[in-house]
């Protein structure tokens, strides 16, 4: 990559000089004073979330010390001198970092990546960043570290810890701003190369290079919904990793099953690919240092036999929190002279030791607090589209319902986050003040009541929190009209909001209900100008009287359930949608219907009959066609850009050449299709039925994920078709 100027910049000013200026006053100050900052050995370390520990409400009973394992909780940046049995893994990810250093043209990225509870945060937090601070890379003596978490606003989240570093306010809004702002900008080669200029003049910058570790990497895909953002980050990353400068280098870590996104961004999932570091699962050796050597440090010696009980127990599986938990448990039960094998016994292993505990404190609370309990875990699930749920961070003040019952919402947080327990973890955040999030996703899996709750709730959560992020969209774009919902979506959300108002973990939020509300008087708004648009002029009455004459003979052709041909049907279905009639065709019967060239765009079709159609370049951008039965029918050149297709039977139906552009395609049938050059590009292919191999090789394929029954020749031909696509 090439070094620019600054005059490649599409800013008006000189925005590089700006912030020269803007950091001059702060040029000369030391390191070390720069908010937030802590040391490990040569390191400086920034940290976006400061996690929060309650006291330990009953001491131990013996002369034991302090339990020396997490629990569910991940290893942090000063934990190292209690993290053991991933020291060859720890050296493994040093000389790769040093490798990375040491090549020129090397972009200085290095992907973390495994399961759920294999412990990737830990390594790179308690193992690498420790490491990096007792063993610098050359010229790196120096080197400042930033932690952070991406949430819903990656860029927003890089720009607060950025304008950190940089001054001395513990809330820099203004700068945080000024920074965002810059990271939005792409230079003439379409780069996003705001991070790379912002570091460029770092106090320093030379001798303290600048190294971000972006932890929990997947939430890019999974809470922030701008795809604009998305790209901006990523962006911002690999332009500054790829400066021959050395200046910012990026530690990311991946749940692997989020490998599938990285296609979104085709330059960064060729780094997973080439330089992505894989977790392994830990060897027997490594299981018992990680058992034995704590407790020996706190100065107990563990029965051997115990300790084989537990590698046995956990090799093998994606089960380290749950190994820790279970070593929490062991430990207390020291502290009260309850001897290990016993305590093991009684908690069911390694894999009974969480639910057990959770259930047990579950129904230590009364009905009022369980109902409270149950809405505060849901609301810490991200509810999965097409992949696993994840935990999700939330404001306390998101959690608090009524302030009446604010201190019973922190009792309840507090009796799950106390230190023997730490199902909760809580921490502080400058932006969004007290931050609540559950431990580990080993608790989202384990533990049945929970996993009852979302099989309960996961449909409304998943329509709240939609809507919840349609409001924020909205509220992000100063409440513009051009963001409001409009027909079947804001019907949809008004059904909702009625139906969960007396339901707390489903009911909307404030700001939900407000959004909801302004776009149904926009509504209302549009339908009385259109009355008073009649009023005003009378002459336009005999044409009325035509135009719902036209409009009543379709609505009659189309109550028909039959399949005869009605050639005016295509026209009369275009007039219907220009004349802002109805743009809701639910159900409708259109078998055996020539509807070539058919403009349906922007139109709800759910469940529609299209079986045995001539549809031809028909253009369903932006559709709903949820439930849509395609069979036979054909479609050559037909435009299903950002169409829904859930569950649509496209059976033995002709799509060649058709666009399937960011489609959401789950559950849809593809068995016996011709897609001879039909085009999918960025879309999730993963849960389709009845696609094969044949099928899959006479399309066009650019950034997809596919089925598994293809999984076989995934990483060959998902990215096959996007230098072609890209230039046609």
């Amino acid at each position: 990559m090439e070094n620019h100027s600054d005059s490649d910049v599409l800013s008006p000013s000189n925005s590089t000089n700006q912030i020269q200026q803007d950091f001059g006053s702060n040029s000369g100050q030391a390191i070390a004073q720069m908010i937030g900052g802590m040391a490990i050995g040569q390191l400086t370390v920034y940290l976006s979330q400061v996690r929060t520990e309650l006291e330990t409400s009953q001491p131990p009973t013996n002369k034991l010390g302090a339990n020396p394992y997490q629990g569910l909780l991940a290893f942090r940046e000063t934990d190292g001198d209690r993290f053991f049995g991933r020291d060859k893994q720890i050296e493994q990810l040093w000389q790769r970092f040093r490798e990375l250093h040491d090549n020129e043209s090397a972009v200085q990225v290095l992907p973390i990546y495994g399961p759920s509870g294999s412990g990737k945060s830990s390594l790179a937090l308690a193992g690498l960043i420790p490491k990096l601070g007792a063993k610098p890379l050359p010229g790196s003596n120096q080197a400042r570290l930033v932690v952070l978490v991406p949430g819903s606003h990656p860029l927003e989240s890089l720009a607060a810890m950025l304008a950190r570093v940089t001054t001395n306010d513990p809330t820099p809004v203004s700068k945080t701003r000024e920074f965002a702002q810059e990271l939005t900008q792409q230079n003439n080669h379409q780069e996003y190369d705001g991070l790379r200029r912002i570091a460029d003049v770092f106090p320093d910058i030379a001798v303290s290079p600048l190294i971000l570790l972006v932890d929990q990497f997947e939430e890019v895909y999974t809470l922030c919904k701008d795809k604009a953002e998305r790209d901006a980050f990523v962006g911002n990353l690999l332009c500054a990793a790829a400066e021959p400068s050395k200046r910012v280098s990026v530690i990311l870590t991946l749940r692997s099953d989020f490998l599938g996104e990285t296609q979104q961004h085709p330059r960064l999932n060729k780094l997973f690919s080439e330089q992505g570091f894989l977790v392994p699962i830990m060897q027997p050796e490594d299981l018992e240092a990680a058992i034995v050597r704590p407790a020996a440090k706190a100065g107990y010696q563990l029965n051997s036999a115990v300790v084989q009980l537990l590698v046995e127990q956990t090799e093998g599986r994606e089960a380290l929190p749950l190994l820790q938990f279970t070593l929490t448990r062991i430990w207390e039960g020291l502290q009260n002279d309850v001897d290990p094998a016993e305590t093991l016994e009684n908690i069911g292993g390694v894999g009974g030791a969480l639910a057990e505990e959770a259930q047990r404190l579950y129904k230590s609370l009364n009905a009022e607090e369980q109902a409270i309990a149950r809405r505060i875990f849901l609301a810490l699930v991200q509810i999965g589209e097409g992949t696993k749920n994840t935990r999700r961070r939330a404001a306390l003040s998101e959690l608090i319902a009524d302030e009446k019952e604010a201190t019973t919402v922190r009792a309840i947080i507090n009796r799950f986050a106390a230190p023997g327990v730490r199902f909760l973890a809580t921490f502080s955040d400058e932006q969004s003040g007290e931050m609540i999030e559950v431990a580990h996703e080993a608790m989202i899996r384990n533990w049945g009541q929970l996993q009852e709750w979302l099989t309960e709730c996961q449909e409304n959560l998943r329509k709240k929190r939609k809507i919840e992020q349609a409001a924020e969209d909205w509220i992000d774009k100063d409440k513009s009209q051009e963001y409001v919902l409009q027909g079947r979506p804001l019907r949809d959300a008004r059904e909702f909001m009625q139906a969960q108002k007396d339901y707390r973990e489903t009911a909307l939020s404030s700001l939900a209900k407000d959004f909801v509300m302004a776009s149904w008087r926009k509504q209302r708004r549009g339908i009385f100008k259109l009355m008073a648009l009649f009023a005003i002029f009378p002459i336009i009455g005999t044409l009325t009287i035509v135009h719902f004459s036209i409009l009543g003979w379709t609505e009659s052709i189309l109550a028909r359930r039959d399949c005869n041909p009605t050639p005016i049907l295509k026209s009369l279905l275009e007039y219907m949608k220009k004349s802002g009639y109805k743009n809701n065709f639910t159900s409708i019967f259109l078998c055996h219907k020539n509807l070539n060239d058919i403009q349906l765009t922007n139109t709800i079709l759910d469940k529609a009959i299209f079986q045995d159609a001539e549809l031809n370049r028909a253009n369903f951008d932006n559709s709903n066609l949820i439930g849509v039965n395609f069979t036979n029918a054909s479609l050559v050149g037909a435009n299903f850009k950002k169409a829904i297709l859930w569950s649509a039977n496209l059976q033995n139906a002709n799509l060649e050449s058709a666009n399937f552009e960011e489609a959401d395609l789950e559950s849809a049938n593809f068995k016996n299709t011709k897609l001879k050059n039909a085009i999918f590009k960025n879309v999730n292919l993963n849960n389709v039925i009845g696609l094969d191999e044949q099928q899959i090789r006479e399309a066009l394929l650019c950034g997809i994920k596919l089925p598994q029954n293809l999984a076989a020749i995934s990483n060959k031909i998902e990215n096959r078709d996007c230098e072609r696509l890209k230039n046609e």
